[in-house]
């Protein structure tokens, strides 16, 4: 499917007000918008993207090598199951069957198998690609979403009963306006409305960065996962799908890195940042053969200081950032997107207005234990495992042999480490609407 015009899209065109409008494409964006299309069904969604929303089936047939990945929790995948999307994504999903957790240059470590969890993958990497590829056909097939891409919305300003949105399709085009009863804000994380509308953030900058690639090793990962503490910050390796799945020695790597090193990282040759790998990971998968192309973002800890306002409701990157040590920055977005839809389905059917301040409190009230909890174990992970202090280091090592030792402590650990849980949400399944 191509990228979908202006003039394909006529319903946007002609419409002057919407019940919802969603700023922002990416995976956050997509997800919210088919949750609320598939349980609210009567009501209208328009969906602004700044670049062109592409459904190109060409761009599938070949996996890229340097393809960056999302890896998903239990949580996450019954939301996809839920919108009716997981059948297609879980065809290039790579279970993920055992997590490894290790402290380099200590003796504490300790590991979780699918063997623990009733038989059942603990999460699965997908490759962001083939990911928002299925997303995005599901929103562009959906009757109640109209897509408005490329599209750029300026400014967002309060109005009677709702906020409306002032934008431009394509370059040097017609401001235009459209009131919506509810506003959701999933920009990314520079968030220039967010800026816009005066909201401000607390940042904690971790003066490090993160440089992610992608990996091939000697060995077949067999769908482990492994989670390495270094003295300088830890590394993650994730298996990767392939042609073949099970044999599969294709891996994502996430290696943070302290700011004054990630020059001289960025800068190594192939060879050079592979002996770097292989000297802190170990050869736990044998030799490292390949290493990808290499990217990196700086590290920080960013919450909106005000996630809802009157009309106006933030989400995913936009309402916060957080430390990709444990990686669930992406599923506790997609945690915000069900109990937001949850909230709203309430509000719908007592006659409430969607956009009604004491609605998206409801909301926030409901979710932020969660992103307190999911962001403060990310946070604390980096802090314990950072620490030079012996006491500190002996404390986390008998912590990691006792949950190796300790059944019970071991599958909690991974359960919050892993946003297994799954949201206490209200929503019905699929095909019953």
């Amino acid at each position: 499917m191509n990228e979908l015009k202006d003039d394909d899209n006529n319903r946007t065109q002609e419409r002057k007000q919407t019940d919802i409008a969603i700023v922002g494409g990416g995976m956050v964006g997509l997800s919210q918008a088919l949750l609320l299309s598939q349980q609210l069904p009567n009501i209208n969604i328009v969906l602004f993207e700044s670049v062109g929303l592409q459904a190109k089936p060409e761009l599938l047939e070949q996996p890229s090598f340097d393809a960056r990945s999302s890896a998903l929790s239990a949580a996450t995948v019954a939301l996809l199951q839920l919108i009716n999307v997981w059948p297609d994504i879980v065809e290039r999903a790579q279970p993920i069957s055992r997590v490894h957790v290790s402290d380099r240059g200590h003796v504490g470590a300790t590991a979780f198998s699918q063997a623990e969890n009733d038989n059942q993958p603990l999460g699965f990497v997908v490759e962001n690609r083939w990911f928002g590829y299925h997303l995005c056909q599901a929103v562009l097939k959906a009757q109640n979403i109209s897509v408005l891409a490329p599209t750029k919305v300026e400014s967002i300003r309060p109005v009677s009963a709702g906020a409306a949105l002032s934008y431009r399709s394509g370059c040097n085009a017609e401001l235009k306006t459209l009131k919506a009863s509810l506003v959701i804000v999933g920009d990314g994380a520079e968030s220039p409305l967010r800026q816009q509308l005066g909201v401000g953030t607390d940042i904690h900058d971790y003066q490090q960065a993160a440089v992610i690639t992608n990996l091939e090793f000697e060995q077949p990962h067999q769908g482990q996962a492994f989670e390495r503490f270094t003295e300088d910050g830890p590394l993650a390796v994730l298996p990767l799908p392939d042609e073949n799945t099970r044999a599969s020695r294709r891996a994502a790597l996430v290696w943070i890195r302290p700011l004054p090193q990630l020059e001289e990282t960025l800068q190594w040759s192939d060879t050079d940042f592979i002996q770097h790998i292989q000297h802190t990971f170990g050869y736990r998968l044998g030799s490292c053969l390949r290493v990808g192309e290499r990217h990196s973002y700086p590290l920080k800890m960013v919450f909106a200081r005000e996630q809802v306002r009157s009309s106006i409701v933030l989400i995913g990157n936009a309402a916060h950032s957080l430390h990709p040590v444990a990686g669930q920055g992406f599923n506790l977005a997609i945690r915000d997107c069900a109990q937001l839809t949850a909230v709203l389905v309430q509000a719908n059917q007592k006659g409430k207005d969607l956009g009604d301040i004491s609605v998206l409190k409801r909301y926030l009230a409901a979710q932020e234990n969660d992103q307190a909890l999911t962001a403060g174990i990310g946070h604390g992970f980096v802090w314990i495992f950072s620490q030079h202090n012996k006491a500190v280091q002996l404390g986390r090592n008998l912590g990691l042999l006792a949950m190796e030792l300790w059944p019970a402590a071991r599958k909690e650990f991974f359960s919050q480490m892993m946003g297994r849980t799954v949201p206490k949400v209200k929503l019905r399944a699929a095909g019953s609407i």
